[in-house]
């Protein structure tokens, strides 16, 4: 299966399909906004294949979370 990062997957919608790709077989990446945050998100989404930490708001952090999300191992589009 895929591996997966999901934005906005601490609440709502996006934790929604972030536990039904998690169920189907899929390994998901959940982004965090801080430590508190990640900690939350990996109590939400005990299945998740790694939580990274990092606002993805802006775009000098998109690019240090994403580095931090690739060293969990490699994503396939």
């Amino acid at each position: 299966m895929s591996k997966i990062f999901i934005t906005g997957s601490s609440q709502g919608l996006g934790l929604l399909a972030a536990r039904r790709l998690a169920a189907d077989g899929h390994q998901v990446v959940l982004p965090a906004r801080s430590d508190a945050r990640a900690v939350e998100a990996a109590r939400a989404l005990s299945a998740a294949a790694g939580v990274v930490i990092g606002d993805v708001s802006t775009l000098g952090v998109m690019r240090t979370v994403a580095e931090r999300a690739d060293a969990l191992g490699p994503f396939r589009a």
